[in-house]
């Protein structure tokens, strides 16, 4: 998708009837860019906070208008809230059927090899924890924003 274009699912709002995109929050702001991230959903959660920044945008159409200024700017504390896809609707579960997500972290730990002819020192452990949808999309955001941040202390080191 181009950045001419609103990143919107389902937006038909490019081209002239909404010329104004607006770029996304810089990654710095957290908070604000997860916010956007979150509210507008589809295949954006899947792409690096990093592109998003630089090659997508938001047309004026998704803001509401007490965060409208003058020539067609938003506030600095703006966020997409109206004319977005509606939430995927999902089976509803009771309390009991209903299951968190499941990440699994590898783990390597120094052991001591009990098999003979083997002169490994390590052994891989599989740590399973429970994560809500969200907190996983945001766990991946986060890890996102720390390697911009690790590439960004590499490149002022060069």
């Amino acid at each position: 998708m181009s950045s001419k274009k609103c990143c919107v699912p389902g937006c038909m709002g490019s081209g002239k009837s909404h010329k104004t995109l607006h770029l996304f929050p810089n990654p710095i702001e957290i908070e604000r860019f997860k916010e956007w991230i979150l509210s507008i959903g589809g295949d954006i959660l899947g792409l690096d906070n990093e592109y998003i920044f630089k090659q997508r945008r938001v047309c004026h159409a998704h803001f509401e208008e007490k965060y409208c200024c003058r020539n067609n700017r938003i506030s600095n504390i703006a966020i997409p809230t109206i004319n977005l896809p509606k939430p995927i609707s999902l089976p509803i579960f009771t309390l009991s059927e209903r299951r968190p997500l499941r990440q699994t972290e590898y783990c390597s730990k120094p052991v001591p090899s009990t098999s003979s002819g083997c002169t490994a020192d390590f052994t891989t452990t599989f740590i399973e924890s429970d994560f809500t949808e969200k907190e996983n999309i945001e766990s991946m955001i986060n890890i996102q924003l720390q390697f911009h941040k690790e590439n960004e202390v590499l490149k002022k080191n060069d």
